[in-house]
C-alpha cells in the first residue's frame, strides 16, 4: 500500500492527512486528502475515516492500473532484457536451442515457469523433435496461458501469431558466431520439416491441376473434331441426295 498518513509535526510542510502516491508504467501519481480541519484524528470520526477509506481506494484503483499495464505488456511485448532474436513478441517465451540427453542439439521455444507456485522458478522445453512447428507453438503457448494466468483472448491471439520459422536461422547464425557454439544445420532442420511438406503438397496439387486441365483440353479438341467430322458426314450424304 502506498497510502501515507502524517500527523501534526511528522511533515516538513505542516499538512496533516493522507498521500496517495504510485508509480504506473510512465507516469507518476499522487494526491493528498487534508484532514487538519478534523480534531479527532481517529477512525471514530467518521469524516477522517470516509477520507482514509477514499484515499485507499484512490490507491487500489492506481494499483489495478498498474497491474493492467503490466499485464498489456506481459501480452503484447518482448520483456526488456530479451534479444530480439529470440523473443516472440511476448514476455515468458523465447526461441532457444538446447542440448538433449542423446547430446544431441534440439531447437525449442522456452516457457517460463510462474514464480507464483511451489514449483522453483525455471522453464519448460518444447522442442521440434517429435512434433511440427504449430504443434509445438500451440502447446508452448497453451502451457504459457495456463502457467501466467493468459486470458482466453489474449491466448487465441498469440496462437494466431507465431514467429517465423526463419528465426531459428538467425538464432543459430548468432550462437555461433557471438557465443562459440557449434549448433549443426541439422538441428533447425526439424523446425522446416512443416514448411516443407505445405511446399510438397501445393506442388503436388499444381501438378495434378495441370494435368487435369490437359486431359479436359484434349476430351474438349476431341469432343471439336467428332463434331466437325460428323457435321461434313451429314454435308456429304445431302450432296450425294442432292445429285442423285
Amino acid at each position: 500500500m502506498t497510502v501515507s498518513y502524517y500527523g501534526r509535526g511528522d511533515h516538513p510542510g505542516g499538512f496533516i492527512g493522507f498521500r496517495v502516491n504510485r508509480t504506473p508504467i510512465g507516469d507518476f501519481k499522487q494526491t493528498y486528502f487534508a484532514t487538519s480541519h478534523i480534531a479527532e484524528q481517529l477512525d471514530s470520526d467518521v469524516r477522517f475515516k470516509y477520507l482514509r477509506l477514499k484515499a485507499e481506494h484512490y490507491d487500489a484503483s492506481w494499483g489495478a492500473e498498474v497491474l493492467f499495464l503490466q499485464y498489456q505488456r506481459f501480452v503484447s511485448e518482448n520483456h526488456p532484457t530479451t534479444d530480439p532474436v529470440r523473443g516472440v513478441g511476448v514476455h515468458g517465451i523465447t526461441a532457444s536451442f538446447t542440448v538433449d540427453r542423446r547430446d544431441k542439439w534440439q531447437a525449442c521455444f522456452l516457457v517460463a515457469i510462474s514464480s507464483n507456485n511451489d514449483r522453483p522458478r525455471g522453464s519448460r522445453e518444447f522442442t521440434f523433435r517429435t512434433h511440427e512447428f504449430s504443434k509445438v507453438w500451440g502447446l508452448a503457448v497453451e502451457f504459457w496461458a495456463q502457467e501466467h494466468g493468459i486470458i482466453a483472448e489474449d491466448k487465441a491471439r498469440v496462437l494466431a501469431t507465431p514467429p517465423s520459422p526463419e528465426q531459428f536461422k538467425l538464432l543459430r547464425r548468432k550462437l555461433n558466431d557471438e557465443s562459440g557454439a557449434d549448433i549443426p544445420i541439422e538441428a533447425i532442420s526439424p523446425v522446416f520439416a512443416e514448411q516443407r511438406a505445405l511446399l510438397s503438397s501445393q506442388r503436388s496439387n499444381t501438378g495434378k491441376a495441370k494435368n487435369a486441365a490437359k486431359v479436359t483440353t484434349e476430351e474438349s479438341s476431341r469432343g471439336d473434331i467428332d463434331q466437325l467430322n460428323s457435321e461434313m458426314t451429314l454435308w456429304f450424304e445431302d450432296q450425294r441426295k442432292t445429285n442423285a
